[in-house]
């Protein structure tokens, strides 16, 4: 096959933009996927699985685009995640009433956090992101595809994606205004620690009463998604959970009813 060049480069913010694999079955489909990061300049590829893979079968399936990006394999997600300051996952799950905020494809480069690096998360090629994967995410993009067959190949889905963040930006298709600069944000690993503290004293304390405390924890993920705190204001909500975590226990100590009596919440 013949290689196609163009003169114009990708765009310069295509390199923050990660590719992150979760858990794909097919070292075809890594390969592929290796070669479209690399074709779009994408700033790395990284592959979350329980499975080794041959140095030869990435660089002959990738075409020779495994000795160009940054690669990196990892067990763990949350370790894949530890570099970037903002997550967004690749789903066609729109009807999720707890999943992140939903953007197109197209005009995602607009969208993307002006300050650190980006992570895009790519899901299984049988059944995509997982619900614990897609919360990680601030976001959800999605690739308009027809009904008749909806699923792209996983090295397809990279090449879409990639191609929307290697485009020139268009300053009329800018995304929605930040409510914090973006200097001020609350960091990615702040919130991550916030809602695993959120989900620790909904459990400990029964509360809300009759909400299971990882779908209230999921309904405030997305309340914060929406409002974008910055990191004094998600310090501040933090401390009023650390004192209902504490006036629960004082009324545990003090024989009080416990701290979930109550009517179930909406």
């Amino acid at each position: 096959m013949s290689e196609v060049t163009v003169d114009d480069q990708p765009a310069a913010e295509a390199t923050r933009a990660h590719a992150v694999l979760c858990h794909p079955q097919d070292v075809r489909n890594i390969g592929t996927a290796i070669r479209a990061a690399a074709n779009h300049g994408l700033g790395g590829l990284h592959v979350v699985t329980f499975d080794d893979h041959d140095p030869e079968d990435l660089f002959h399936f990738s075409a020779g685009a495994s000795d160009v990006i940054e690669l990196s394999f990892h067990r763990d997600l949350d370790e894949a995640l530890a570099p970037f300051a903002q997550v967004i996952g690749t789903s066609r799950r729109l009807r999720d009433e707890l999943a992140a905020p939903c953007w197109p494809a197209a005009g995602l480069i607009e969208r993307l956090s002006t300050e650190g690096p980006v992570a895009i998360l790519f899901g299984n090629e049988r059944t995509g992101l997982s619900v614990r994967e897609l919360d990680r995410c601030s976001a959800t993009v999605y690739i308009p595809t027809h009904e008749r067959k909806p699923s792209l190949n996983l090295g397809h889905a990279v090449a879409c994606i990639g191609y929307e963040l290697a485009r020139p930006r268009d300053p009329a298709a800018a995304g929605p205004p930040a409510t914090a600069p973006e200097s001020l944000r609350a960091p990615r690993k702040a919130l991550e620690g916030f809602y695993g503290h959120v989900e620790a004293v909904s459990d400990e304390l029964s509360y809300p009463p009759g909400r299971n405390p990882e779908l209230f924890t999921r309904r405030i993920r997305r309340l914060l998604d929406r409002a974008n705190p910055s990191a004094q204001e998600l310090g501040m909500l933090a401390g009023i959970f650390s004192e209902l975590r504490r006036l629960g226990r004082l009324a545990g100590e003090a024989g009080g009813p416990p701290a979930g009596e109550g009517p179930p919440a909406d």
